[in-house]
């Protein structure tokens, strides 16, 4: 008889992850799908249903926990719920949950700490012993996210037209972003903005552009990164200081941190500068494995 498993998905913006595992911890199966951004993604069920077959295989999960921007409203809660339902049949345990506490359960198994997420969006969340929790940020990238990809993708697009107009100072950003795009003229780059699903391909062009630029010691783009970095650490204190766990543990999380090195510095240095006691560490885990670990919990139980 097979062993009993569960299953954790991580559903991004860009990227959908599912690890399947039994009992131990152990993960036996994994699974990779599109973005499932349950309000902006085209085909969140299909990233979903894509990541979860080929985790699984031929087995049946006792449990699945989808974690997802946005998983702590009730709305977006019951319309992941019913994508799952459609996808393993009503009799198999569900819970939908939102991203943050995913990665801080990748970060640490006891779910104690403040994740600072910098991925598509941004967000500070915290959970300490008590169970209290407390979030910051995470309001998407039309009021917020800062620190996050998008929004360093929009602030570099910005900057590259105030330098295009004149109205701003030159920058680098604005060459690497043509070369990225394969354009001759920032006029060519807006057809990669405007209509586009999210994140737009001249937002993520402009993420790599910025990165570039910063790595040349880029004023601008060495700015916009601080902008960020500040941005960032200011939501991961507030968090701490909310839930006395101004001595860390503080997690880092995301994609952002990956593809501009520059910002995990940044990130680093005004964390230490707000909290000058606390750990600073970057999640060693995928989120879905911190989802894995809540499905765990979910069909077996434990704290």
């Amino acid at each position: 008889m097979a062993s009993p498993i569960v299953v954790g998905i991580d559903a991004g913006g860009s990227k959908t992850r599912a690890f399947a595992v039994d009992r131990t911890g152990a993960v036996i199966g994994r699974g990779a799908g599109g973005g499932a951004n349950l309000l902006s993604s085209p085909d969140p069920q299909g990233s979903i249903g894509a990541a979860l077959a080929e985790s699984l295989g031929s087995a049946v999960p006792q449990a699945i926990v989808l974690s997802c921007s946005g998983g702590d409203r009730p709305a977006d809660r019951e319309k992941g719920r019913a994508i799952l339902v459609r996808l393993v049949g009503p009799e198999v345990q569900i819970e939908v949950t939102h991203d943050a506490i995913a990665a801080l359960y990748a970060g640490n198994p006891a779910g104690c700490g403040v994740v600072l997420i910098s991925g598509t969006g941004s967000i500070a969340f915290g959970r300490n012993l008590a169970g209290e929790e407390r979030r910051a940020g995470g309001w998407g990238y039309l009021i917020g996210d800062e620190g996050s990809a998008v929004w360093i993708g929009l602030e570099g697009l910005r900057a590259s037209a105030h330098h295009t107009d004149g109205r701003g100072a030159a920058t680098a950003i604005t060459a690497h972003l043509l070369r990225e795009l394969g354009a001759t003229a920032f006029m060519d780059v807006i057809p990669e903005l405007y209509g586009r699903p999210h994140p737009a391909p001249a937002v993520l062009a402009a993420v790599r552009a910025v990165a570039r630029a910063a790595a040349e010691a880029d004023a601008i783009a060495v700015s916009i990164v601080q902008r960020g970095a500040h941005a960032l650490a200011r939501a991961a204190s507030i968090v701490a200081a909310g839930l006395r766990l101004s001595d860390g543990p503080i997690y880092l999380a995301g994609g952002a941190f990956e593809s501009l090195p520059s910002l995990e510095r940044a990130v680093r240095g005004e964390l230490l500068a707000m909290l000058p006691r606390a750990t600073v560490e970057p999640v060693r885990e995928e989120p879905a494995m911190g989802a894995a670990r809540l499905a765990m919990r979910l069909a077996w139980g434990g704290s």
